[in-house]
């Protein structure tokens, strides 16, 4: 029996698709209802299983206007737009706070809404999601010090969400 020779390949080339996140990829996580929405860019985040169910995990800061629509509706859609295509979208409607605007709106998009959760119709895949999990990042929990150095100088620690995805659409 002989052995097998293994190849170690870069992680991005396993991870690549639709709905992959990290890098250059990034989403808009929209929420709210038909009254009052909000989107907010993201590039933290993946898709799990856990519970038996297959999940999406995002990360929103406390100050983010976005997350107090996820804690009060319970679901958000992430909406994948061509990144090229929208790389000015995806600027300016992450430097720009829905409190002030309607960044939806002045971004030159449109919201639908599927099941009672709205999403971006410009984008090229959908995934609606239901909250099942939330839970806030705190210093003591960090292994590393140097993380917290890195991106929590500020205190202003993520907020963890796991949800079941619920639908998937492409177009």
């Amino acid at each position: 029996m002989g052995l097998h020779v293994f190849q170690p390949v870069d992680l991005d080339e396993i991870l690549e698709g639709a709905f992959h996140f990290g890098g250059d990829s990034w989403a808009l996580l929209t929420a709210g209802n038909e009254e009052k929405a909000n989107t907010m860019t993201v590039s933290w985040g993946g898709i799990t299983h856990v519970w038996d169910k297959t999940c999406a995990i995002v990360y929103v800061r406390e100050s983010r206007y976005t997350k107090e629509f996820i804690d009060a509706q319970k679901k958000f859609s992430l909406s994948f737009l061509h990144h090229e295509k929208y790389k000015s979208v995806r600027k300016y409607l992450g430097s720009v706070s829905g409190r002030d605007e309607d960044k939806i709106s002045n971004a030159k998009l449109n919201l639908n809404f599927d099941e009672g959760i709205p999403f971006i119709d410009e984008a090229d895949n959908i995934i609606l999601c239901k909250v099942l999990f939330k839970q806030q990042m705190k210093e003591e929990n960090f292994v590393s010090g140097r993380l917290i150095a890195d991106y929590y100088a500020k205190g202003d620690y993520h907020y963890i969400y796991i949800a079941e995805i619920k639908k998937v659409m492409i177009r």
